[in-house]
């Protein structure tokens, strides 16, 4: 499932008329303060004991951190609170020293004794960064896990946009429905929703009822998921941001080598002979049926998967379901005409690297691309985001906005990849999907490559499992990045904790992580 994200807006529309129902004061704040304490109490139940330090700023996320400390201190454990600017909510600020906590006049001198810091710095109306003469708050954090009450201070709630000066925190709770930092930005952390409210009248339901008027008229909907765990085990209370859905990929009673999602691959160069390989690699490892490679690696591609059906030129290759172009590929003439025939092909087609600097410096294949009738997904990362994005004539604003806007002008879907991937669906302008990797393993070179293989073969099997339609794309594509980032951080895995995870490596790691994510389908 893709989980929907709300902006700072609608949260405060959705809790208006709880708070204004309550049967005494606060207590809609000692809902959310209880769902901070039960994730709080999880952080701390590694055995390492140590004291917590409460963060309290004069808003309502002061007021739930300080609610939150008051019942660790009656749980037995040792809580201080600081109070940024201050001041504090009176009655949370009471009910913490009435039950024996105390409130420190500077921030400690070290974080040695400290095992846990609950950020209620700021709340969702927060933005552009913190004030400087916080500095020394966020430098001492280094030194210890942070928990974050709705969103980390100095992270704008609706675009997900850190300050200058920010928290980053190792997890984030967050109550009655994801706000949009939850998939836009890593410094959340672990991810984690608590659906509080009043009796009979949980805040997720009345988030749920400003969707109507939102959803067209209003700001963008962004969907989130996150494809690897975080750590720590969390009580069930509270939610975990989920993973995004995968197509399982076993072959059905009729299906062949040629029914279940033929995918063509045009990659590599006598430069870059690495590059076939990897997306090959990638796309073999995802795909129970054929993969066919045309270009100057052939030998070499066919030498390491002998699985693998080759040709020199592309007009030899045989007919396929989906096209991967771009990787290693080269930017002369010769390969913007092999773009160009490509393009021509009434199938999915992914463009990638090379390929999107041919896009960039060709206006021509953008005309292409923006009047083909079959899908086009094209992923840049950042860097090639913003050649495209020149070219394009897209103005510079906010990612996921700008994002949204070079899927309009290209007239296809971007998957803008990064720690936190975005999908830009090319026929839907008012919506875009968020996959937080969890982990940034996958940032090693090569690994682009076998994710275009990857996302390659989804295409080219959802294609042909149906008629292709357009409504697919999003959930093709976000499950085909879960599986590449589920694939960098088994690869990453040793019996002595994480080590690097070369791209080669995380090819070979594609199958148990496609079984991972599929292992439901087959219940």
């Amino acid at each position: 499932m893709h989980a929907t994200t709300f902006t700072a807006d609608q949260v405060r529309a959705a809790e208006a008329p709880l708070l204004d129902s309550q049967s005494h004061p606060d207590e809609l704040m000692q809902s959310a303060a209880h769902a901070v304490f039960e994730a709080a109490k999880a952080m701390l139940a590694d055995g390492t004991g140590g004291r917590t330090l409460v963060l309290a700023g004069p808003g309502g996320n002061g007021g739930d951190a300080l609610y939150a400390g008051a019942e660790l201190l009656l749980a037995g454990h040792n809580v201080d609170a600081l109070l940024t600017a201050g001041h504090a909510q009176e009655r949370a600020l009471s009910a913490f020293t009435n039950a024996g906590g105390t409130v420190l006049e500077r921030l400690p001198e070290g974080s040695a004794e400290y095992a846990l810091a609950i950020d209620g710095i700021t709340g969702i109306g927060g933005s552009g960064g913190l004030r400087g003469e916080l500095a020394d708050v966020v430098a001492w954090l280094q030194g210890v896990k942070v928990l974050a009450v709705d969103v980390p201070s100095g992270v704008d709630a609706d675009t997900g946009e850190a300050g200058e000066l920010h928290v980053a925190a190792d997890a984030t709770v967050t109550f009655g429905g994801w706000r949009r930092a939850h998939a836009l930005a890593p410094e959340c952390g672990v991810q984690l929703l608590a659906d509080i409210g009043l009796p009979g009248r949980p805040l997720h339901s009345a988030l749920l009822e400003t969707l109507p008027e939102w959803a067209h008229e209003g700001p963008e909907l962004v969907l989130a998921n996150r494809a690897v765990p975080g750590p720590g085990q969390w009580p069930s209370s509270l939610i975990p941001l989920p993973a995004a859905p995968v197509q399982p990929v076993e072959p059905g009673p009729y299906d062949d080598k040629y029914s279940g999602g033929v995918v063509g691959v045009r990659a590599g160069s006598d430069g870059y002979p690495g590059a076939a390989l990897l997306a090959v690699s990638g796309a073999v490892h995802a795909s129970p049926a054929m993969v066919r490679y045309a270009g100057p690696q052939a030998a070499e591609v066919v030498r390491a998967h002998p699985e693998v059906v080759v040709t020199q030129t592309l007009e030899d290759a045989g007919r396929v379901q989906a096209w991967v172009f771009g990787p290693g590929a080269g930017t002369d003439k010769a390969a913007a005409a092999e773009l160009s025939w490509i393009l021509r092909q009434e199938v999915p087609v992914l463009i990638d690297a090379d390929g999107l600097t041919l896009l960039a410096e060709h206006p021509d294949l953008r005309q292409q691309v923006a009047k083909r009738q079959q899908t086009t997904v094209l992923t840049p990362h950042d860097g090639e985001f913003a050649r495209l994005q020149k070219a394009a004539g897209v103005a510079a604003g906010i990612r996921f906005e700008e994002t949204l806007a070079l899927a309009a002008t290209l007239c296809a879907t971007i998957v803008r990849k990064g720690r936190i991937t975005l999908v830009a669906p090319e026929d839907e302008p008012h919506l875009i999907h968020a996959v937080d990797a969890g982990h940034s393993w996958a940032a090693t070179p090569g690994s682009g490559d076998v994710l275009a293989g990857i996302m390659g073969a989804h295409l080219a099997l959802a294609a042909a499992r149906t008629p292709y339609a357009d409504a697919a794309i999003a959930a093709t594509t976000t499950g085909a990045v879960t599986v590449h980032a589920l694939a960098a951080s088994l690869a990453a895995e040793t019996p002595f904790g994480p080590a690097t995870a070369p791209a080669s490596r995380i090819a070979e790691f594609v199958r148990p992580a496609t079984a991972l994510c599929t292992r439901d389908t087959h219940a």
